[in-house]
């Protein structure tokens, strides 16, 4: 009966200490201040976004710093897909949760209080933000640490700094109140919106090695690749060959590698197109010969995994 008791004592100690420490998280949390103000984001550019993520039923899409929960409250009613919203304002959050169970989707969303930095986002095939370019920017190696190659990112209104994105809109929005005093020209006012799109590219730096036959005889090849971000540049060398073949229209667009390299062979230039699937340190894929319908070779390179620099350096 006495160890009964001690084991009871111990139990409901052991639970007040942990309600202590979640209360002291969630208070720790609160008293963070959200680093970008809550503007709701038109329903023209939440479909805009979603469209150009081109998102369906198989996707998982995180917002961050999701505000009352509309984007991935829409893209769970209107295209099937599950959706995490990340938001640091309680006050938004049970916001979001209403409005989730009011669309009837509380069964495919989930609204976490929580700051999007310490956040676990690895299972996002889509990525969704309405933040500041600025946030963006110390957002982004998280992103390409995180997430998987091919993961899509929208930002509505704010860039990534130096990364160039995929592609880019102009979305109008038709508004019934015009930011002057001048009402004249109310009818002809549209607020603009700008989307932008990027897909996470694989890491591809480093040095490559192959060997491969090609129509003057078998040979072998060590490429450098220097990536920013998804756009490719560096040197081939093939054989013993001292002059190296520069890379050109090189670009990584996922785990899709594609690039050519130039030469002349035997007194004509000739342009070798390469392409592949990159897993890890490994590339497979087709080279092709400019003008020679014949020729198409498998190609597989391998990468010295200590040559491999990160995305932001």
């Amino acid at each position: 009966m006495e160890m009964t008791i001690k084991w009871a004592k111990k139990t409901i100690l052991g639970l007040l200490f942990l309600s202590c420490l979640v209360m002291w998280g969630e208070t720790e949390l609160q008293q963070k201040r959200p680093e970008v103000p809550f503007v709701p984001t038109p329903e023209e550019v939440v479909a805009a976004m979603l469209r150009m993520a081109d998102v369906d039923q198989d996707d998982v899409l995180y917002d961050l710093g999701c505000g009352d929960g509309r984007i991935v409250i829409t893209a769970a009613k209107e295209l099937g897909c599950r959706g995490v919203g990340i938001e640091i304002d309680l006050t938004r959050i049970q916001e979001s949760r209403i409005n989730a169970s009011n669309a009837g989707v509380s069964d495919r969303v989930e609204f976490l209080h929580m700051d999007l930095f310490e956040a676990d986002i690895s299972q996002a095939t889509v990525v969704t933000l309405y933040l500041l370019s600025k946030v963006n920017r110390r957002l982004r190696p998280k992103l390409f640490q995180e997430l998987k190659p091919g993961t899509r990112v929208i930002s509505h209104d704010f860039s990534m700094g130096e990364w160039i994105p995929e592609k880019s809109t102009v979305i109008e929005e038709k508004v019934d109140y015009v930011p002057f005093h001048d009402t004249r020209f109310v009818d002809d006012y549209w607020d603009k919106h700008t989307v932008y799109f990027w897909i996470i590219p694989a890491n591809v730096s480093g040095t490559w090695k192959w060997t491969m036959p090609t129509i003057s005889g078998k040979k072998s090849y060590r490429l450098e690749i220097d990536q920013d971000f998804q756009m490719l540049k560096g040197k081939a060398y093939e054989g013993s060959a001292s002059l190296p073949l520069e890379i050109r229209n090189g670009k990584i667009k996922g785990d899709r590698l594609e690039f050519f390299l130039e030469r002349n062979d035997q007194g004509h230039t000739e342009k070798m197109f390469f392409e592949g699937i990159v897993k890890n340190h490994t590339v497979m894929g087709f080279v092709r010969i400019e003008g020679n319908p014949d020729f198409e070779e498998k190609w597989q390179a391998k990468r010295d995994p200590s040559t491999r620099k990160s995305i932001e350096e």
